[in-house]
């Protein structure tokens, strides 16, 4: 059985979305660990996200979006003017926008805020909770790509 180019495309586009938006997923579940854990753990936990984002999660965006549209490019089945391409490319946009100009950056100041002040600084912990929130809307806004990837609405296929 010969694998297709579509299929491998296909496979690289699915295992960096795996990557992203399980990653995503797995850092709300250890904010839930880090909560019960304390002020210093929530603390040193914005410095794994600052970590973690940097370098596996934006990582792996880019690679979702550079083979969703050679997908997109390659197949004569999908254009960019399809809801669930555009949905995603401008969900995309609006993610790459929140985690450079703002969850990335601010993850990276509250890591030096908490050198100066102590981890249950009333700022500090407001920081945290403000970056968490914005991440988790982030969160189910990448869900529903996913819905929209897979269930293709208004295709009518």
């Amino acid at each position: 059985m010969d694998v297709t180019k579509y299929e491998v495309l296909l496979f690289f586009h699915i295992l960096f979305v795996t990557i992203w938006v399980g990653g995503d997923a797995m850092l709300q579940v250890f904010w839930l660990r880090a909560v019960k854990a304390g002020p210093t753990r929530r603390v040193e936990f914005m410095k794994d996200v600052e970590w973690i984002g940097g370098r596996v999660l934006t990582t792996s965006a880019l690679f979702v979006v550079a083979f969703g549209v050679w997908l997109v490019l390659d197949s004569p089945a999908w254009e960019f003017s399809q809801f669930f391409v555009s949905f995603g490319l401008a969900i995309f946009l609006a993610s790459f926008a929140l985690g450079a100009g703002f969850l990335g950056p601010e993850s990276g100041r509250i890591g030096r805020l908490a050198d100066e002040r102590p981890v249950d600084d009333p700022e500090l912990q407001s920081r945290i909770k403000r970056v968490l929130l914005l991440s988790r809307i982030e969160l189910v806004l990448l869900v529903l790509v996913i819905f929209a990837m897979t269930a293709k609405p208004w295709l009518g296929t």
